[in-house]
């Protein structure tokens, strides 16, 4: 019979990466969710500079077991990718 297992360092790090891709849903949500008047540019810097550590961190970790898992690392680095989109779409709205 063979063996397939797959190590538990790689399964670990895709763990890591969709508890990083969830926390970012859930930040987006909550910055979402906030009324208009509350939005200020500390809020917005704010949000920027954690969804970028975010999602990063979901796409370093997800890279990270890419040679086991590529299924998995695939759709998590193409899901966080998307989502590192919104806070760089809004730096260039912010910078032009």
């Amino acid at each position: 019979m063979e063996n397939n297992k797959l190590p538990q360092d790689s399964m670990s790090n895709i763990i890591i990466s969709l508890y990083f891709t969830i926390a970012y849903a859930v930040l987006l949500f909550v910055y979402l969710g906030l009324p208009i008047n509350i939005h200020s540019n500390f809020l917005l810097i704010l949000f920027i500079v954690c969804s970028l550590l975010l999602s990063m961190a979901a796409i370093y970790f997800a890279g990270k077991s890419y040679k086991d898992v590529k299924v998995s690392s695939v759709i998590l680095i193409v899901i966080n990718v998307l989502g590192l989109l919104i806070p760089l779409i809004m730096l260039l709205m912010i910078f032009t």
